[in-house]
């Protein structure tokens, strides 16, 4: 379902950053899946092609709560409403390190997830092996 028919939709493509400009605040920041090859979002979801860093050691940085909060200080608006638009975005200063290491922290960090993800499904009460 769409908008009015004022409101322009912009084409997304696996491996982009995605972020909503409203939920900043809330951390809200993904990759688009190759599932969503080609999913349509407004100007409210900017997507950016990433290049010259892995994009989940990107992602992690991002998901770091003194990230988003730390730089969604300095948006514009209320403090329920802020809005983050591209350029304050694009600005705003996250650690790196060479695409190497970057792309071995994110393999770990890969690792850990799947571990935590096998420990839930074998506490899980409702899991019949």
């Amino acid at each position: 379902m769409r908008g009015s028919e004022n409101t322009k939709y912009y084409v997304r493509h696996a491996g982009q950053l995605m972020y909503a400009k409203l939920d900043f605040l809330h951390g809200a920041f993904g990759i688009v899946p190759p599932s969503l090859e080609g999913y349509e979002s407004t100007l409210d979801l900017p997507a950016f092609d990433i290049s010259a860093i892995h994009p989940h050691f990107l992602l992690e940085q991002l998901l770091q709560e003194s990230f988003y909060l730390g730089q969604g200080n300095i948006a514009d608006g209320s403090r329920k409403a802020k809005r983050i638009h591209e350029d304050i975005f694009l600005n705003m200063s996250i650690y790196t390190t060479s695409i190497q290491e970057e792309q071995k922290i994110a393999d770990l960090l890969k690792e850990f997830d799947q571990c935590i993800t096998l420990h839930q499904r074998e506490l899980d009460p409702n899991n019949l092996y």
